[in-house]
């Protein structure tokens, strides 16, 4: 079963980008992507989400590997990739935000270090199900609401139900999500090599093959490269509990995005059109997170070169808040000033020490003072 893209748009009216850095040599037509209808499994679109060109660039090629002609070349493509940097840079929004614009399905799953091959692919569960019920449905109808109770069979039933994995490879063009992959296990993670590699899944409780549908494709998210270093410039990966080092035979198996955070002038538009900020807070605000991120240990391997080391920093998660917090704040009497330290407290500085909340606050009160 395969879904036929509604119609091709370009880059630019997808993504909200400049097309023209996406026109081959010599060509006025900018690349052009598949757009599909949307559907339960589609996310959400956010409004003014911003996408870094090289980023997109490099997110259009691991989509094409999905769509090739079998004589396009003989060499086989990979239709994995890997998008690993530091927290609340934005990378699990990143591809929901990639789906939601080209109407594809997105399984998502929550990795950690108690994850189990059952909880990817599937297990037997007691379910109260209709008759009949086809095996990826099952889920759904054993949350059924409440009026719809008297449709279910009085007797639970032992029922095989997918897990996130069945459920991606039975649903064309939809992509898999495995957040925080290099949280799982390494033995887990390589009971995922024959998916990666575009084999059929023999699911052995139910002796059922399942053929990837067309299209189909993995993405992995992390805060280190599987290799033990975090944020893509050697910084400490011990900030981040519970990861650990992946087998190379499951990497060599991903393309890779190093992610990080916008650029200040990134992130002062993000304020201005997501939170309303003015300009001049914007920018001030803009500016303190960037030098936090310049003492994070997480993303810099010698983070005290600038200052005071952070052990925490300002993700562009927290930015918004901060902004959206400040405003909440005013509404309830305080007086401008008074709301970005107490919103700052808030989102982020409680976190720390009080020699990392002077030093935040002291380069607030610079910024401020320029």
């Amino acid at each position: 079963m395969e879904a036929a893209a509604i119609e091709r748009k370009s880059i630019d009216a997808v993504f909200g980008v400049d097309g023209a850095a996406f026109r081959a040599h010599g060509s006025q037509s900018t690349t052009t992507i598949r757009v599909f209808a949307a559907n339960d499994d589609t996310p959400d679109v956010i409004e003014g989400f911003a996408f870094q060109p090289d980023t997109l660039r490099r997110i259009l090629v691991w989509m094409a590997s999905g769509a090739l002609p079998n004589n396009f070349t003989k060499a086989t493509m990979k239709r994995n990739l890997l998008i690993y940097g530091p927290t609340g840079c934005g990378k699990t929004a990143l591809i929901s935000q990639v789906c939601a614009r080209t109407g594809r399905s997105m399984f998502r799953y929550q990795c950690s270090e108690d994850s189990e091959a059952t909880q990817l692919f599937g297990t037997y569960k007691l379910c109260k199900v209709p008759q009949n019920a086809e095996p990826q449905k099952v889920e759904a109808e054993a949350s059924a609401a409440p009026q719809q109770a008297s449709a279910l069979s009085a007797t639970p039933e032992m029922v095989f139900v997918d897990g996130p994995v069945l459920r991606w490879a039975r649903t064309p063009n939809s992509i898999l999500l495995l957040d925080e992959f290099d949280q799982l296990p390494p033995s887990v993670a390589m009971s995922m090599n024959g998916v990666l590699d575009g084999d059929d899944i023999l699911v052995p409780e139910t002796g059922e093959r399942v053929k990837i549908a067309t299209g189909c494709l993995i993405v992995a998210t992390g805060n280190t490269n599987g290799r033990g270093s975090a944020g893509g410039n050697g910084g400490s990966a011990s900030l981040y509990k519970g990861v650990k080092r992946q087998n190379i035979a499951s990497l060599d198996r991903f393309f890779v995005v190093n992610a990080t955070y916008l650029s200040v002038e990134e992130e002062i538009a993000l304020l201005q059109d997501q939170v309303g900020m003015p300009e001049t807070a914007a920018t001030a605000m803009a500016k303190l997170a960037s030098s936090l991120r310049s003492r994070f240990v997480g993303l810099n391997e010698d983070a005290g070169a600038n200052g005071e080391p952070l052990e925490f920093t300002i993700t562009t998660r927290n930015l918004l808040n901060w902004g959206l917090t400040h405003r909440l704040l005013m509404a309830t009497g305080l007086d401008s000033t008074t709301a970005f330290k107490e919103g700052l407290s808030m989102t982020l500085l409680d976190f720390g020490t009080g020699a990392e909340r002077k030093a935040v606050l002291d380069a607030w009160e610079n910024i401020i003072g320029e």
